[in-house]
């Protein structure tokens, strides 16, 4: 399938435009959704934005977003030419004004990103990648050289599965003696885009959703980054536990996070 890079910038720095809109009203419309997890009415308008606007440049493709998605990845795993997106990463920073959040669109065959889009609109940043290289931009970024575990800085998240959360724990508890800084931002979305042009050296997660890391994966493999599950085998967007880093320090932060595992 042929791609037109700038059609699909153009449609997401529009969707962008819908999230500034609802950021600075004054009211916001909140869904709960299962737990502690909910959603707004700015990301359910962006979702449909987007797959109207990708259904009309690209018929024959399917998608899978987080407004739409049953939560059964199944049918998706071999799937070609399928828009995996996330309309808006980061909802509880939107829904406090913290510019923090972020759009993701990837476009994904068999699991794997062949290009990804990542803005962060009240920043004004995009970050690009196919098989070119990663832009931050419309500049070449990448990753750190950081080697130093005493340097590294480590950016972890919270899955809303709070079972989930215990394993987090367990590799903070693991690697927080070994090292520099822990963040934990609130955009996965954002944070995995941060590590492909060296603002933070690994990320850990423990419940990702396909759409967290579709296109931030693709930005951080051609900005010359690692990711593995969090045992350092393969890994594609449908696995929940994903571990990324600059490569240089990779099979360290596997061996210690799993530190005590029988």
């Amino acid at each position: 399938m042929e791609i037109n890079r700038q059609k699909i910038i153009e449609v997401v720095l529009e969707a962008g435009e819908i999230l500034k809109k609802y950021f600075y009203s004054d009211s916001l419309v909140v869904y709960q959704k299962e737990g502690v997890d909910y959603t707004t009415e700015a990301d359910r308008e962006v979702d449909a934005f987007l797959i109207e606007k990708l259904k009309a440049l690209y018929p024959e493709t399917e998608f899978l977003t987080e407004e739409t998605s049953s939560g059964d990845y199944s049918f998706f795993l071999d799937k070609d030419n399928l828009w995996v997106i996330d309309p808006l990463d980061g909802t509880v920073n939107f829904s406090r004004k913290n510019p923090h959040f972020s759009i993701s669109v990837a476009l994904v065959n068999k699991g794997q990103p062949v290009l990804g889009i990542v803005y962060l609109p009240m920043l004004n940043d995009l970050y690009f990648a196919d098989e070119i290289g990663a832009f931050l931009n419309q500049k070449l970024i990448h990753v750190s050289s950081v080697n130093n575990l005493r340097e590294l800085v480590l950016a972890c998240d919270w899955s809303w599965d709070l079972e989930k959360r215990k394993e987090v724990v367990k590799w903070l508890s693991n690697i927080n003696s070994n090292i520099r800084q822990i963040k934990s931002m609130g955009s996965a979305v954002a944070d995995l885009a941060s590590l492909a042009e060296g603002k933070i050296d690994v990320y850990i997660h423990s419940g990702t959703k396909p759409w967290d890391v579709a296109a931030s994966s693709l930005i951080i493999r051609r900005a010359g980054g690692e990711i593995t599950d969090t045992e350092g085998g393969e890994w594609n967007i449908f696995n929940p536990g994903i571990v990324a880093s600059n490569k240089i320090i990779h099979k360290e932060i596997i061996k210690i996070i799993n530190k005590g595992t029988d």
